[in-house]
Order: structure tokens, then sequence, then C-alpha cells
């Protein structure tokens, strides 16, 4: 009979082992996707970044040819 409740324990903890084990390796999975998804976003990031720049320096010279379209059309009305 104690055996018995030795056998039962045994297999219990091996079932807790085993849950162990592969929470562990979950974990490790999730934590790698957690890496490259952080990473990926830091790359996209990066290139909302570099988007944001080129259209202010786009937006700057549209300005400014208008703005030198404006100077000629009022030389002219003159």
């Amino acid at each position: 009979m104690v055996t018995d409740l030795f056998t039962v324990l045994e297999q219990k903890l091996e079932m807790v082992l085993g849950q162990t084990a592969r929470l562990k390796e979950a974990n490790a999975s999730l934590a790698q996707t957690l890496a490259e998804k952080d990473q990926a976003l830091k790359e996209a990031e990066a290139a909302l970044e570099k988007l944001s720049q080129e259209r202010e320096v786009i937006r700057h010279r549209v300005d400014k040819i208008l703005n030198r379209l404006k100077i000629i059309d009022t030389g002219e009305s003159a």
C-alpha cells in the first residue's frame, strides 16, 4: 500500500516535471518570437522615420517651388 502511494507520487512528480519542461520550452520560444517582433518593430519605426524625413524634405521643396511660381505670377501681373 505504501509503495502504491510512492508510485502515484512519482507519477505525479514526473507529470509536473514534464509540464515544467514543456512550459520552459514554450517560454523560450515565446521569448524568441518576442525578440524577433521587437526587432521588426524597430526596423519598421526606422523606416517610418526615414519616410517622414523624406516627406518633409519634399514638402519644403514643393513649397519653395510654389513660392517661386507665385513670384513669377506676381511679376507678370504687375
